[in-house]
């Protein structure tokens, strides 16, 4: 490689690895879902071929195709035909696709069974890949996993990776450092590592022969350094940050660097604070944007996911809230918690609608008068629907907002962290002195909601298809529909339930209906199994019911996937702790986390009961690093104690021995 060209790919580097990490070093939480999930998205799609890539997705039938800021998480797989793409991980980590490439996302974060580390498995199953290693933390085990190697990464990385027709597995290191491992067999396996410049080529043999480069890859390089070349141009450059956004998670910090000047300003507000503001409130379209209208809903983690069509909207629409201000638009909140949309829904007979959560709902959410205005309809005055006038909000309800109602112990659709708490606070002191500005800020705008039939919930175009709420009204009253005020509270969580069925019942219409079949490219999904537990607790062949042994409660297991088979190519730590104990470790894509079937244990209800399998057995664990935030721990758990750690162990899934106490972690378990 050129001094040139090695100097783009360091300052590249520089801009994805080195500037995030000055931001919040916790992993955003998030809002719905299975928690401890972290999520990846399209974040560059060029505009050559005549295919787009396409999402394999557990759970849904037919694939998606892939659009820019189409969210990505653990089961997804990725496959190009003729067209290319880029992915990127809220760590800034990169991974492109080259054409007729295959990329399993297996895991993010997941936690380990035996140890603090936490696994993020990608796996390789056809094609070129193109990866730049950004770690989410000095825990993560990364690895790149092919048909015949293992590929953990170290921070700051960036390899090339090839699994060709004939079999050959082919990994080139062009910064940094990787460690490979690679063998026939579980008792025969080896390990290597490769430095910058240096490559090797595994066969179907399991023989290996080292290499400096690839010329078979040369074109695919030769396409990724151009992209590199063009990095500020392709993907916005970088901004200078107001000093409070550097402290939020480092996925709103690398957004800030990369597209705000380009797409807004950072503008200070009063009230909110730091807040940013996109142009498209002058110019796009005609000087009259809102959020979530032009994109598409899709299903991901247990949720209705939203796909922005807007360039840089994966972080606004998933981190952090939209503000209507008067004389400046919409304004964008950053926040530290990660939500599929920051969005409510309600429905009108036939009619899905939703608009963007604002300030305001955490303060009149509950009344159901504010619950129409606020989806442009006014049911209860001039006998009838109609149209709810501009600005209605702020004069009907500004006597019944008093900073009492944030010491309540009040519940919401979406979760007032405390970086809005501060904002509320700044805007309730103005709203007590009656500064007509803080007057202003609780107003909604109107037209702000968007509403279309069910036919049409499923459309990947909603801007163009949107049904004007006037239009809903004008149906409404030909059907002479009375309604009668009803729970907000009900109604989201109603209407938000019926969208996500309408949702999928729509997707297996299209199946139904001959316009697509299910993506050939995709894998058998796992039989899902209750799994194998006691009446009290975690249960294995030949165990009795000793003294001191740790009785957990299972009352509420929920299903494992007990059938993939044992990997030994793993980095995984967990591999080599079932190996001593005769038992086997798979993944578990849906839930983002590791199993012992034999056990009926994943690694997150481990995390959750403060236990970890070790070569001597199931342990109680001492106070955990990731106790809070993401990764939830109880206070206490059923069965375990206070005091001395009481411990069943084994060295294998069918023996015992006397109870002993786990030594703590040391600092070679990082990574």
């Amino acid at each position: 490689m050129s001094k040139a060209k090695s100097a783009i790919l360091i300052l590249i580097l520089a801009c994805l690895v080195v500037q995030p990490a000055l931001a919040g070093h916790k992993p955003y939480n998030l809002v719905s879902g299975e928690k401890g999930f972290y999520y990846a998205f399209i974040s560059y799609l060029p505009e050559t071929g005549t295919r787009s890539p396409e999402i394999i997705r557990p759970g849904l039938a037919l694939p998606e195709i892939a659009t820019l800021n189409f969210p990505l998480g653990p089961g997804d797989t990725i496959v190009t035909y003729d067209r290319p793409c880029e992915i990127q991980f809220d760590s800034g980590s990169v991974v492109r696709l080259d054409v007729n490439t295959q990329l399993k996302i297996e895991t993010i974060m997941a936690q380990s069974l035996s140890s603090e580390s936490q696994l993020s498995n990608l796996n390789l199953l056809r094609g070129h890949v193109y990866l730049m290693y950004t770690a989410y933390d000095n825990w993560e085990v990364f690895q790149l996993l092919t048909p015949l190697a293992a590929i953990k990464l170290k921070n700051h990385s960036v390899i090339m990776a090839a699994v060709e027709e004939s079999g050959d597995n082919k990994i080139l290191v062009k910064e940094g450092k990787a460690q490979i491992l690679y063998g026939p067999e579980s008792d025969k396996l080896k390990t290597i590592s490769l430095k910058k410049d240096n490559g090797l080529v595994i066969n179907t043999e399991n023989q290996i022969s080292q290499t400096k480069g690839f010329l078979e890859l040369a074109s695919f390089e030769s396409w990724n350094n151009e992209i590199n070349e063009r990095f500020t141009e392709l993907h916005k450059g970088v901004t200078p940050l107001p000093q409070p956004v550097q402290k939020l998670p480092s996925a709103v910090f690398y957004f800030a660097q990369h597209y705000s000047n380009t797409y807004g300003e950072w503008i200070w507000d009063d009230y909110l604070g730091y807040v940013w503001r996109p142009f498209y409130n002058d110019y796009y379209p005609w000087g009259n944007w809102s959020p979530y209208i032009y994109g598409q809903w899709t299903y991901l983690n247990g949720s209705l996911f939203w796909v922005p069509q807007e360039p840089w909207g994966w972080v606004p629409y998933h981190l952090g809230i939209w503000q209507w201000d008067k004389e400046k638009g919409w304004l964008w909140i950053p926040g530290s918690t990660f939500a599929p949309a920051w969005a409510v829904w309600d429905f009108y007979f036939g009619h899905y609608s939703w608009r963007p959560w604002v300030m305001t709902d955490w303060l009149l959410w509950e009344n159901p008068d504010y619950w129409y205005y606020s989806f442009g309809m006014t049911p209860y005055y001039s006998g009838g629907w109609n149209p709810a006038p501009d600005n209605q909000i702020a004069y009907l309800y500004k006597n019944k907002i008093s900073s009492g109602m944030l010491k309540k112990n009040r519940t919401f659709p979406l979760p007032l962290t405390g970086e809005y708490k501060s904002s509320l606070k700044n805007l309730l002191k103005g709203l007590e002195k009656g500064e007509p500005k803080a007057l202003e800020k609780i107003s909604v705008k109107s037209g702000m909601a968007v509403i279309v039939d069910s036919e049409t919930l499923a459309s990947r175009h909603l801007g163009a298809e949107k049904v004007l709420s006037s239009q809903a009204i004008s149906e409404l009253k030909q059907k002479n529909v009375e309604m009668t005020p009803g729970s907000p509270a009900n109604r989201v969580k109603t209407a938000g339930e019926l969208a996500k069925h309408e949702f999928l019942k729509q997707r297996m219409a299209v199946i139904s209906s001959g316009q697509g079949q299910p993506g050939a490219a995709g894998e058998d999904q796992p039989v899902r199994t209750m799994r194998p537990i006691g009446t009290r607790g975690i249960t294995n062949p030949g165990m009795s019911d000793e003294k001191g042994r740790v009785d957990i409660d299972t009352s509420k297991a929920r299903p494992i996937s007990t059938t993939s088979s044992q990997r030994f190519r793993d980095w995984n730590p967990d591999i080599r702790v079932a190996k001593r104990l005769g038992i086997r470790i798979t993944y578990d894509s849906a839930r983002n986390s590791i199993v012992a079937p034999q056990l009926g244990l994943s690694s997150r209800e481990a995390r959750e009961m403060r236990i970890r399998v070790t070569p001597r057995g199931i342990v109680e664990a001492g106070p955990s690093r990731l106790s809070s935030g993401n990764n939830y721990m109880p206070d206490s758990v059923p069965g375990l104690t206070n005091g001395p750690a009481q411990v069943r162990t084994s060295t294998s899934a069918g023996s015992l021995r006397a109870p002993v106490k786990e030594k703590a972690s040391t600092s070679q378990e990082k990574n």
